[in-house]
């Protein structure tokens, strides 16, 4: 009996060990949440307070395959848990991405999320984030800030982090680096960001992992290379196929990613 009590308190001790890893940073601690989502609401939806929908099968300018829809069956809510899943349909698939457009956008801060990613090839899902305004021009040139993309069909066990903005963008974005993290469809995993008025820094699983200086330039092009001083919203989204997901396999018929929190500081 000796013997199991230690075995359960070892693995208590290894569990408690696992979920420090990805803990929030300790110069976070000073600072004040502006605003979060716990998903441990009592109704299935996402709260609709902080997300809205893009909906259809447009392709989305990448040649996606899924048809983006407000359904249940594609987002829900469920034991403090946000999962996006995409399915296969009747030979077609269909996803869900939620955006905090106009309901909850601000101006630097710890972005910070914890989520499990699926790891099946002909995925695409990110964590990302888009001016509220498009006060320097339409995309790319009011910046876009890309906190975490995989696909298993074109970069394996890579976890991205990106900026696109008028200097650099797509397929040439002005920065762009990875790390290589494991089981992230079975273990929880936070994905962050930095954004200061001097730089963006990228966290994984609390761990600065890649940063953009500002470079601080001066004149009518300075958005170039900086657009990142006004009001960003929030994007989770599962993409399927396309120029980054790649082939989807034939007899896939889900994919989905888990989002525990979305939390906001300042």
């Amino acid at each position: 009996m000796k013997k199991f009590i230690f075995l359960i308190a070892l693995a208590s001790t290894i569990l408690i060990s696992c979920e420090k890893k990805n803990a929030t940073p300790e110069f976070v601690k000073s600072m004040n949440i502006v605003w979060s989502d716990e998903f441990d609401g009592a109704d299935d939806e996402p709260n609709p307070e902080n997300w809205d929908y893009n909906t259809g099968a447009h392709g989305w300018g990448n040649s996606e395959l899924q048809n983006y829809t407000k359904d249940r069956e594609n987002s829900f809510v469920k034991n403090g848990v946000l999962t996006i899943k995409a399915k296969k349909i009747d030979g077609k698939w269909t996803s869900a991405r939620l955006l905090s457009r106009s309901k909850k956008a601000f101006t630097y801060g710890y972005i910070e999320f914890r989520a499990k990613v699926p790891e099946k090839k002909g995925c695409w899902p990110a964590l990302w984030m888009l001016p509220q305004k498009s006060e320097y021009g339409q995309w790319p040139r009011s910046g876009e800030i890309d906190v975490m993309e995989s696909s298993a069909n074109v970069w394996g066990e890579k976890i991205y982090g990106t900026l696109h903005c008028r200097a650099g963008y797509g397929g040439n974005p002005i920065h762009s680096e990875f790390t290589v993290l494991k089981n992230v469809s079975k273990k929880w995993h936070t994905y962050a960001i930095h954004w200061t008025e001097d730089a963006i820094t990228w966290y994984y699983d609390g761990v600065p992992f890649s940063s953009y200086e500002n470079p601080h330039e001066e004149g009518k092009d300075a958005f170039w290379k900086w657009p990142f001083d006004k009001d960003f919203y929030v994007i989770m989204n599962v993409a399927m196929g396309g120029s980054l997901g790649g082939d989807i396999p034939k007899d896939l018929q889900e994919c989905q990613m888990q989002v525990d929190y979305v939390r906001w500081y300042q």
